[in-house]
């Protein structure tokens, strides 16, 4: 993995193509897409629901620090 590569983020920042680093080192699938979802009518009231290349999911609050790669970085 290309250390020098790695991204610190927030949710609402990551990107299509890129992997999360866990807090335990391992990473997720590549994000084929992000969404945020609104929860009312309160415009701070935020989900992002990261969609990942098996079809899994993953759903954090607006404002979550998260670090990401690029997938052809994390080889």
């Amino acid at each position: 993995m290309k250390l020098e590569k790695i991204q610190d983020v927030l949710s609402e920042n990551l990107g299509e193509g890129y992997r999360i680093i866990w807090d335990n080192g391992e990473l997720s699938p590549t994000i084929e897409w992000v969404d945020w979802v609104q929860q009312s009518d309160n415009e701070e009231d935020i989900r992002v629901e990261v969609n990942f290349e098996d079809e899994t999911k993953e759903i954090f609050e607006k404002g979550t620090k998260l670090r990401q790669i690029w997938h052809e970085d994390a080889v």
